[in-house]
């Protein structure tokens, strides 16, 4: 059966979303120390590999960013699921209402069967 710890799972969303801010930050930084460096003469192959970190870094910051959606549009899914289970679940009860139950005594009766049967 599929369960999840709802509260955890939103702490790590939370988490993740941390990282990606501070990935775009750091992406950020990064465009621009390559302008900076872009301005220099002699740094091409120093601005070739830094061009080549930051695609990577672009890359990991989707990654990051699609797990934190993919996390969230899961909590959110199954916190729905077990609404709609537990709602299913109340209304579908079926009260009844309460009887009173009387005892009967059939001793003067049987006589009168008596009587009946004989005839």
């Amino acid at each position: 059966m599929f369960s999840i710890v709802t509260s955890q799972a939103i702490a790590d969303c939370e988490q993740l979303e941390r990282c990606v801010l501070q990935f775009a930050a750091q992406n950020l930084e990064t465009e621009a120390i390559i302008r900076e460096l872009g301005s220099l003469s002699g740094m091409g192959e120093v601005l070739t590999r830094l061009k080549a970190q930051h695609g990577t870094m672009q890359e990991e910051n989707r990654a990051l960013r699609q797990m934190m959606q993919a996390l969230d549009k899961t909590v959110l899914y199954y916190r729905n699921c077990e609404n709609r289970i537990c709602e299913n679940g109340e209304q579908s009860m079926i009260r009844y209402a309460r009887r009173e139950i009387g005892m009967n005594d059939f001793s003067q009766i049987s006589d009168l069967l008596g009587e009946v049967l004989w005839e």
